[in-house]
């Protein structure tokens, strides 16, 4: 939440919480505050499954969670 808290003070307009097994650095309370704030939060997932050099791994995880609509279908 602090840091949630910090990134809108300093007018960040994109987040995102990594979770990879668990809930990671993902916190209900910190989406929500950002999202009210204007901030764009990502709550869930790897930034590396996003990479083209993901390894099969990252690029299943993300083709299923985009399914699910747990992140983004695009970037």
């Amino acid at each position: 939440m602090g840091t949630m808290k910090e990134a809108v003070d300093l007018g960040i307009t994109k987040a995102w919480m990594h979770r990879s097994f668990g809930t990671g650095s993902v916190s209900a309370e910190a989406t929500s505050y950002g999202r009210e704030h204007g901030i764009t939060v990502i709550d869930g997932g790897c930034p590396l499954m996003f990479g083209p050099t993901a390894d099969t791994g990252h690029k299943w995880m993300c083709r299923m969670l985009k399914l699910t609509g747990k992140v983004p279908r695009t970037m």
